[in-house]
């Protein structure tokens, strides 16, 4: 139907606009309503349903655009269309039974309690859409929520958390590529901040740059803050809520030259300057600045405080996507390249805090979960956990982990030809050396054990190498008898798998194919 022809009771007087929960004006009696920058639903469905009902519906749908998540409007829209095509034009006992029957598996049955909550508020509004005796129906179902954690509690290898030997290549990748200019100030920051903080990918979409600071008063020395806008608020629209985080000096100096080259664009594209109150509204990761060229002072300001020129989730998550891609890192536990999703970051940092002992209120705190229904996924698989990371080091798997970044060299001849008095390392024990090191740049990692993962290291190929296994795999089992923790003893895996690497190749090198 065309809008223009519709004359209900939500347009009388042409009162028919509203605004949606993330502050973005739709107009109820139209068939697209835009909700944030991210998502628009389509309500023309509701044309389907009997008249007489028409406006209670859209205008209780208007509700939960206005006051609830745009992720939950948008299920709400979907399970009224899901009970339109079982038949029923109108809301009776029969249509809501009919609907019901089609979630009888238990893990269903949160759809069904999307649509209760919708048709309950239509009662609840005194509309005349739901009557007494399907309210009353409603109200005497006990319905299950939908399955939570289920990529935690299996440590799904390509959507649950990242094993330890995953996520330490995560981060040297991002070191290394970076050092390498393989990927660039932005594009480190976007992946650093899932990395450290384990926020979703709509918190890192929503950041400004006047989120990162430097505080000087809480310790001795400056530590860069990084003020996150919480996602789920109830009753709150866009950035209500936040939550400081600690950021290393390392991840924050690069935070802010990427920050100080936003504010630099942003003043190109929209052709002037900005003072430091409006440049900290600029997005960390923006979209389109250009809209914003020509506005008025405070129309400037109305669209800076809203998510107009924010990137959107989808194109933050497909970003870093192709970010970790770059890092060209396999897997140990499935022998291809890492997937990679934004909640994979989250998963791991909760999974890691409940092995280092964290409960699910402190886990719950960590994440920014209003309770803790969703975190007790992550103490519920400690134990298994810690016997993945023993079995990975026995597994068939352990020649996959991307551990190994440097080069395999014939002799220190090779390398003084490129690098003249190249530094050369030893063994723990320093009796023997094993390679060179590729730069004559400082360096105060720990050596020989950090030289294995490091790309420059030039490991030389009848250098004893064995020696250096021998004695993280001795440590390994060492800490294990001390601690009894797996994860601790878990600190120089990557290390050893890089070890193996380099074994293996030299063995190669030498024609030795009977090698592993």
């Amino acid at each position: 139907m065309d809008n223009n022809m519709k004359v209900n009771a939500l347009s009388v007087n042409n009162v028919s606009k509203s605004v949606s929960f993330n502050g973005y004006e739709f107009d109820i009696c139209s068939d697209v309503w835009k909700l944030n920058i991210n998502v628009e639903i389509n309500v023309s469905f509701i044309d389907e349903f009997s008249l007489e009902i028409q406006d209670d519906l859209r205008a209780t749908l208007a509700y939960f655009a206005e006051n609830k998540s745009v992720g939950h409007t948008a299920n709400v829209c979907r399970e009224i269309k899901g009970y339109l095509k079982n038949g029923f034009k109108t809301i009776t006992q029969e249509g809501v039974i009919s609907y019901k029957s089609k979630f009888l598996a238990k893990k269903d049955e949160y759809r069904l309690g999307v649509l209760r909550v919708f048709l309950k508020q239509i009662y609840f509004l005194e509309f005349n859409a739901v009557s007494d005796q399907v309210f009353e129906l409603l109200s005497s179902w006990k319905l299950s929520g939908n399955d939570k954690g289920t990529a935690v509690l299996s440590l799904d290898a390509e959507d649950g958390p990242y094993s330890d030997t995953e996520f330490e290549a995560i981060r040297f990748g991002l070191d290394n590529k970076f050092a390498e200019s393989v990927i660039n100030a932005e594009e480190y920051s976007l992946a650093q901040m899932f990395a450290a903080t384990g926020r979703r990918p709509i918190q890192i979409a929503s950041l400004k740059t006047g989120d990162l600071r430097i505080d000087s008063k809480t310790l001795d020395a400056p530590v860069f803050m990084l003020r996150v806008p919480k996602a789920k608020v109830r009753g709150r629209g866009f950035r209500a809520e936040f939550t400081d985080f600690a950021v290393i000096e390392s991840i924050g100096q690069v935070l802010r030259i990427h920050v100080e080259s936003v504010k630099k664009m942003a003043q190109r594209q929209i052709g002037r300057a900005l003072s430091k109150e409006y440049s900290d509204l600029l997005p960390v990761f923006p979209g389109d600045l250009k809209q914003l060229k020509g506005l008025s002072d405070d129309d400037l300001r109305m669209a800076m405080d809203t998510d107009v020129t924010h990137r959107k989730t989808v194109e933050i998550t497909s970003q870093l996507k192709n970010i970790i891609d770059k890092l060209q890192i396999t897997s140990e536990r499935t022998g291809k390249a890492l997937k990679t999703t934004g909640y994979r970051f989250r998963y791991t940092l909760g999974t890691r805090a409940a092995r280092e002992g964290a409960g699910v209120l402190t886990i719950a705190t960590l994440l920014d979960h209003v309770d803790t229904q969703n975190t007790k996924v992550y103490v519920a698989n400690i134990p298994e956990h810690a016997a993945t990371i023993s079995e990975i080091m026995n597994g068939s798997l352990m020649r996959y982990a991307s551990a190994f970044q440097g080069d395999v060299v014939e002799s220190e001849d090779d390398v003084f030809t490129t690098i003249p008095g190249a530094q050369r390392i030893r063994t723990n024990d320093s009796r023997d050396n094993i390679g060179s090191c590729g730069t004559n740049a400082m360096c105060h990692d720990y050596a020989p054990v950090a030289c294995y993962t490091c790309p420059k290291f030039k490991a030389w190929r009848d250098a004893p190498h064995h020696l250096v296994l021998k004695w993280l795999l001795d440590e390994r089992e060492r800490i294990i008898q001390d601690t009894n923790d797996l994860g601790i003893a878990a600190i120089n895996d990557r290390a050893i798998y890089a070890v193996t690497q380099v074994m293996k190749s030299c063995a190669e090198l030498k024609g030795d194919v009977a090698y592993g």
